[in-house]
């Protein structure tokens, strides 16, 4: 219970990390890089128990690990796309101009809004549910972590405006729910962190 929830406080203060932040360089996406990458590396220590096993699950199961990873792509990828053309929920990606402006600073930027946001929100979204005791009910499982942490990711990373609200949480519901299945099915969250980091990935480059 101590590692999940000094988990999920770090999690939490990233974007108050990067406000305080933010106030020194005048840059959101700069702000938020550091953020994220320091926030990544401490839970990586911090939780690298977790992570190795997860890891050696990926290992053991390779095949599993590489099917719903393709089928997390299919899955992410059609959402996001319906996200981007209708729905139009904040995703938490860098600017453009930022990128363009640091381009040597570029591949650290690109790495914390794709793979290391995905490792943060699959751990973060494990940590608050792995106490509910909903055995052999896969799918409450997958509408309680997306109902849930749905509702942290959003609160915690999206301005205060209703409409906005609304949407973007119906995105990262979903968003968390698509992972939880991959995490059910694969037993282990790195499908997930490779689904979601490239897709996020390739709507950067695009």
């Amino acid at each position: 219970m101590k590692r999940i929830i000094i988990s999920l406080l770090i999690f939490a203060l990233i974007p108050v990390v990067a406000r305080l932040l933010n106030r020194i360089v005048d840059n959101e996406t700069i702000s938020l890089t550091f953020s994220l990458t320091l926030a990544g590396w401490i839970l990586i220590m911090y939780d690298w128990n977790l992570f190795g096993i997860h890891y050696n699950r990926c290992k053991e199961n390779l095949g599993d690990t590489i099917l719903y990873s393709i089928v997390g792509v299919i899955l992410i990828g059609g959402w996001v796309f319906l996200n981007v053309r209708f729905l139009q929920g904040t995703m938490l990606l860098p600017d453009r101009e930022t990128i363009h402006r640091y381009f040597f600073a570029s591949p650290a930027i690109i790495a914390a809004f794709t793979y290391i946001q995905a490792f943060l929100v699959n751990i973060a979204f494990k940590c608050l549910t792995d106490r509910f005791d909903i055995r052999e009910k896969e799918l409450l499982i997958i509408l309680a972590s997306g109902f849930l942490f749905g509702l942290v990711f959003t609160l915690l990373f999206t301005e205060f405006e209703i409409a906005l609200l609304i949407r973007t949480y119906l995105y990262n519901t979903i968003l968390v729910m698509i992972l939880s299945y991959l995490y059910n099915q694969s037993s282990s969250f790195i499908p997930g962190i490779i689904a979601m980091g490239t897709v996020y990935l390739i709507v950067i480059l695009i």
